[in-house]
C-alpha cells in the first residue's frame, strides 16, 4: 500500500471507521509527519533490536560473574546484583517479543479472553470485565501489539486505568467492544490506524469506533473447531 502526502493530509491514511465505513468523528485524522516519524522508527527497528540484543548479551554475562564474585560477599552487594539480573531478563523477554513483531506471524488458534489478558498487561491497564473463552485464529504477536494499541486508546490517560470489555458471539466471529475513555491519548489516531491494520492483516477482522463516540469495536472470526 502507498500513500502521497496529499491523501495523508486529507487523512485517507491511517484512518480508522465507524460502523457505516466513514472516518471516525471522535478522533481526527493522523498526520503526515506523525506518520513519517513512525515510518522512520519502524524502518530501525530490525537493526534496533539486534544491536540491544548483543549489548543485553555482554550484560547479563557480566552481571552472572559478579554474582559468583560476590557469592559470599556484602549481602546488599548481592542483592543489587540479583536486581540487576532479573531486570536484564525483564527487558530482554520484551526484546524478544519485540522482534517477532518484525517478521511474518503464523495464524493458530489462541483463546481470546486470554489474548486481551496479554495484551492488556502490555500497557498497564486492568481489564474490567469479561470475554469468552473461545478461540480465534491469529498472528498472536502482531495480534497482542494491536489489541494493546486499541486498549491504550480506549484506556486513555492517567493512573491506575482500566477498560471495560464486553463480548457478542455470532456462528462465525466475535465482536469485542471496549467503553472509550473520554480522555484519549493525544496520538490516538496513528495508534489506531495501526490497530485497525493489524486487527485486518493478522487478524482477519475489523476495527471500528460508533458513530456514538463511547466504543470502539474490534471483530474477529473464531477459529475452525
Amino acid at each position: 500500500m502507498t500513500s502521497t502526502v496529499a491523501e495523508l493530509d486529507a487523512g485517507l491514511w491511517p484512518r480508522h471507521l465507524d460502523e457505516a465505513g466513514e472516518p471516525c468523528a471522535r478522533h481526527p485524522p493522523a498526520t503526515p509527519s506523525s506518520v513519517y516519524q513512525l515510518a522512520m522508527v519502524g524502518s530501525r527497528a530490525p537493526a534496533f533490536h539486534h544491536d540491544c540484543a548483543s549489548k543485553l548479551q555482554g550484560l547479563v554475562m557480566a552481571l552472572d560473574e559478579l554474582s559468583e564474585l560476590t557469592e559470599n560477599g556484602d549481602p546488599q552487594l548481592i542483592r543489587a546484583v540479583e536486581t540487576a539480573l532479573e531486570a536484564s531478563r525483564e527487558l530482554n523477554a520484551l526484546l524478544n517479543f519485540n522482534r517477532t513483531l518484525t517478521r511474518p506471524a503464523p495464524k493458530v488458534a489462541v483463546r481470546l479472553d486470554e489474548l486481551i489478558a496479554r495484551a492488556a498487561e502490555r500497557v498497564g491497564v486492568a481489564p474490567v470485565g469479561a470475554a469468552p473463552a473461545v478461540q480465534v485464529a491469529v498472528g498472536v504477536a502482531p495480534m497482542t501489539h494491536g489489541l494493546a494499541l486499541a486498549i491504550d486508546v480506549a484506556a486513555g490517560t492517567g493512573r491506575g486505568r482500566t477498560v471495560t470489555v464486553a463480548a457478542q458471539l455470532t456462528a462465525a466471529s466475535v465482536e469485542i467492544t471496549f467503553d472509550l475513555s473520554a480522555q484519549p491519548p493525544a496520538n490516538a489516531s496513528e495508534l489506531l490506524g495501526i490497530a485497525g491494520f493489524v486487527v485486518a492483516r493478522d487478524g482477519a477482522g475489523q476495527l471500528w469506533c460508533r458513530s456514538a463516540g463511547d466504543r470502539l469495536v474490534i471483530q474477529l472470526p473464531l477459529a475452525p473447531p
